[in-house]
């Protein structure tokens, strides 16, 4: 069906107005400066957009997690969930929870890291944080995790952050898995892309490039090989070049 045809059924249109809020489609009509027939264009490419990028996430997603996890094993036994590796609170809570959800039969380390969230592998490449509660709340540092292991997840990154003229760092590691994290949010939220989107905590926006951009970064610094796959599997690129004008 041609882009004329998918527009010229005057229903079709009603219907879509009517299932979208005024406020919501508002950002599309000030991207669109106020033209009503490109606002639901620039609204149906969101939706197209926000699924490519999902669709990558889903793979560097699971190779990020598999990566980290089999770094922790290896640095601190197979059940490194167990034991105390000096996790922030955060983490602690986030891991308690994943490790309740699963049922009495499915309590193993392979549900658990499937069941472990996004947030949860990022939460490992911050600083650190407080656990406890006072007069026992005491300050953790992630930095040994790194030492005794997860910086040996991204086997590619050290090439890459000397490309980029920059050290291979936990906290450099960190940034390009939070714009990751921020895109994957985004898109799984259902919030638009169409005026970019914002770190949490930062007043900056980022574009849809930016956020694919690093995707394509993570998957390079997991696995070479991996990334060259996504670049020629990706409808993300397509979809940017062909935004609705």
């Amino acid at each position: 069906m041609s882009n004329s045809q998918l527009w010229s059924n005057g229903a079709h249109n009603r219907a879509l107005d009517e299932a979208v809020t005024p406020i919501r489609m508002g950002t599309y009509l000030a991207a669109a400066g106020q033209d009503v027939s490109l606002a639901r264009k620039l609204y149906v490419w969101d939706r197209d957009i926000s699924a490519a990028v999902l669709a990558d996430v889903a793979i560097i997603e699971v190779a990020l997690r598999n990566s980290m996890a089999k770094q922790l094993h290896s640095a601190y036994g197979f059940d490194w969930y167990k034991q105390d590796i000096g996790l922030d609170g955060p983490s602690r809570s986030k891991l308690a929870e994943a490790w309740g959800r699963l049922p009495q039969g499915r309590k193993t380390p392979g549900h658990l890291v499937a069941g472990l969230m996004f947030g949860f592998w990022k939460g490992l490449l911050e600083p650190g944080g407080y656990v406890g509660k006072e007069p026992q709340r005491f300050h953790v540092s992630h930095d040994q995790l790194w030492i005794n292991g997860l910086s040996k997840s991204f086997r590619g990154a050290r090439a890459i952050a000397a490309a980029d003229k920059v050290k291979f760092t936990r906290s450099w590691t960190h940034g390009i898995v939070a714009v990751v994290h921020a895109a994957r949010n985004r898109a799984a939220h259902h919030e638009p892309f169409v005026s970019g989107f914002p770190l949490p905590g930062q007043s900056t926006r980022l574009t849809v490039q930016d956020g694919h951009a690093a995707c394509l970064k993570l998957a390079a610094m997991l696995d070479r090989d991996l990334a060259d796959w996504l670049k020629t599997t990706t409808n993300v690129s397509q979809l940017i070049a062909n935004r609705p004008k």
